[in-house]
C-alpha cells in the first residue's frame, strides 16, 4: 500500500490538537462543599465518558489517512520498469597493483566496489570486459549477478600480456550492447593508465559508441597520497571519450570515492529510465473516509444520550 499525498498526514499535526479543544464542556453548577463526594469511586459511565475525546482523534486521523489517498497497485495493473543494459570494462594492468588505501590496490578495491555495484542491480543486465594489452570479455549482458559476482572475485591478471588498452577494452564492451534492446545502454571504463596498445585507438572505439547511441562513463584511478603514481592517467583522452558520447568522467582517489562514483552513475543512468510502477489502484480512502464518520456518528450519538454529563 502506498499514499498519494503522503505530505496530508502532517494535517493531522494540527487537526488532532483543534479536535479535542473543540469539544463542548460541561455547563457547571455551584456547589457548596464537594467533600460529600469526593469519596466515592467514579461509575462506568464517568469512566466511559472520558474516554470520548478519543473518538474524535480516532476520527481526525482517519480523515488525514483518507486525504493523503492510501491507495494499493493492483497486480495485474504493473508497468515493467525498463532496464538499464550495463558493459563494465576493468583495467587489470600492472600498475592497478599500486595502492590506494593502507593495504589495498587499486585492483582490489575496484573489485569490492564493482561487486557491490553488481549485486545492487535489479532489473539491469550487466556484462564484464577485462583488459590489460588485450581485452578479454568474461560475461555477455547477463542478469545472473551471482555468477558475474564470482567472475569478478577471480579475475586472472595473467592471462593477457601487461599493458593498456583502452581502444580494445571499449570496442569490446560496445560490441556486447551493439544488439542491445534496452532503454539505456551504457560503457562503464575504468582505468589507471594512458593507451599503450597499438591495436584500436579509444578515438575510433568512441566514434563507434556514437554510431551506436551508447553512453561511454570513464574512471580515472588516482592515488593522491603518491602523486608519482599518477603520472600516466589519461585525464584529457578520457574525459574526451565521455563529452563525445554523453556522459561524464570520474575521478576516484579512494575506495570511497569509488564507491560513490559507481553510486552516481547508476543513479543518472536509473533517472532515465525508472523504475516498475502501477497504472491502476484500488483506493482505499473512501474506507477510511466512512470510518471517520462512523466513529463522529458514535461520539456524538454517546454524547448526546448513555453519557450524557448535564441536562439539556
Amino acid at each position: 500500500m502506498e499514499l498519494a499525498e503522503p505530505l496530508a498526514l502532517a494535517l493531522a499535526l494540527f487537526a488532532v490538537p483543534v479536535a479535542v479543544l473543540a469539544r463542548r464542556k460541561p455547563r457547571g453548577y455551584t456547589i457548596p462543599s464537594t467533600g460529600a463526594v469526593a469519596s466515592l469511586r467514579p461509575t462506568v459511565r464517568l469512566r466511559a465518558a472520558r474516554l470520548l475525546p478519543a473518538l474524535r482523534v480516532a476520527a481526525v486521523l482517519m480523515l488525514a489517512v483518507a486525504v493523503a489517498g492510501p491507495r494499493q497497485g493492483d497486480a495485474d495493473a504493473v508497468v515493467p520498469g525498463e532496464g538499464v543494459d550495463i558493459a563494465l570494462a576493468i583495467d587489470i594492468s600492472s600498475s592497478m597493483d599500486a595502492r590506494i588505501a593502507p593495504g589495498r590496490s587499486r585492483l582490489d578495491a575496484t573489485k569490492e566496489v564493482v561487486r557491490e555495484f553488481i549485486t545492487s542491480r535489479e532489473n539491469d543486465r550487466v556484462g564484464l570486459v577485462v583488459f590489460r594489452q588485450d581485452a578479454l570479455a568474461l560475461s555477455p549482458p547477463s542478469l545472473d549477478y551471482e555468477a558475474l559476482d564470482r567472475m569478478v572475485v577471480n579475475i586472472e591478471k595473467e592471462v593477457i600480456p601487461d599493458g593498456t588498452g583502452i581502444g580494445v577494452a571499449l570496442a569490446g564492451a560496445l560490441n556486447m550492447l551493439q544488439d542491445s534492446t534496452a532503454a539505456s545502454r551504457i560503457v562503464i571504463l575504468l582505468t589507471d593508465g594512458q593507451q599503450t596498445a597499438d591495436s584500436i585507438s579509444p578515438e575510433e572505439a568512441a566514434e563507434l559508441a556514437i554510431s551506436l547511441k551508447i553512453r561511454v562513463y570513464t574512471i580515472g584511478v588516482v592515488t593522491r597520497s603518491e602523486p608519482g603514481l599518477n603520472e600516466g592517467i589519461a585525464e584529457e583522452l578520457l574525459t574526451a571519450v565521455s563529452d563525445r558520447t554523453g556522459a561524464v568522467y570520474f575521478e576516484a582517489d579512494s575506495p570511497e570515492a569509488l564507491q560513490d562514483v559507481y553510486d552516481e552513475i547508476a543513479s543518472l543512468e536509473q533517472s532515465r529510465v525508472g523504475r516498475a510502477s502501477f497504472d491502476s489502484f484500488t483506493e482505499w480512502a473512501p474506507w477510511f473516509s466512512m470510518a471517520a464518520a462512523a466513529l463522529l456518528a458514535l461520539e456524538l450519538a454517546l454524547r448526546g444520550t448513555f453519557l450524557r454529563r448535564t441536562p439539556a
